[in-house]
């Protein structure tokens, strides 16, 4: 693998990594301190709504950064 390809999917793991916590931490920030989560979603609070996707995004984030490094090393293979 080439450093650039290295300095690429670093980026990439850093950069979800850092999203996926930037949305778990606000989940009890915004419950905490505004009233946005008052509401309800059918029989659900939107507060339990809002907690499922911080615990759903992080595990579709990292099926798709796997996705897209198996394209990505096919790719190299496809070449050599």
């Amino acid at each position: 693998m080439r450093n650039t390809e290295l300095a690429v999917r670093k980026r990439i793991a850093l950069g979800g990594g850092l999203s996926a916590l930037a949305v778990f931490l606000a989940v009890p920030v915004l419950t905490a301190f505004t009233p946005l989560f008052d509401g309800w979603v059918g029989p659900l609070g939107a507060g339990y709504v809002a907690g499922a996707f911080a615990i759903v995004f992080p595990l579709g984030a990292a099926f798709a950064y796997g996705r897209w490094a198996d394209r990505w090393e096919s790719r190299d293979e496809d070449r050599s």
